[in-house]
């Protein structure tokens, strides 16, 4: 029995809302609101303020040093699935197939995938 993916790369999961179902996405594949400070809003100080400030930058536009992974199925191609995931929004940013290559110490890992996208 042939399924249909609930999952794309670059949109909201779980869908809608994401995580914890209050991220809006206007465009699919687009940027997630509410987006993180990206300046001071003290205009008086002279200390410079962002909430930019971990290792990745996912097409979100979140900053963020690590990724949820969601165990998932990919009808399209038949095969389990790792969901790289923002861990604040829960944007798609990429997958690894079979689901069991992104904890092996391969090419496919987790790992790589975040270093060389």
């Amino acid at each position: 029995m042939a399924g249909q993916n609930d999952w794309t790369v670059g949109n909201l999961y779980p869908s809608p809302g994401g995580i914890g179902g209050f991220w809006k996405q206007p465009d699919p594949g687009g940027l997630v609101y509410p987006q993180q400070v990206r300046a001071s809003s003290d205009y008086l100080s002279v200390k410079p303020f962002s909430e930019l400030t971990g290792s990745f930058i996912g097409s979100c536009g979140h900053s963020f040093n690590q990724v949820y992974v969601f165990r998932e199925y990919d009808y399209d191609n038949d095969v389990s699935v790792a969901l790289l995931c923002c861990n604040l929004c829960g944007c798609v940013q990429r997958t690894i197939s079979p689901f069991e290559a992104a904890l092996m110490g391969n090419e496919g890992s987790l790992q790589n995938a975040l270093l060389y996208p």
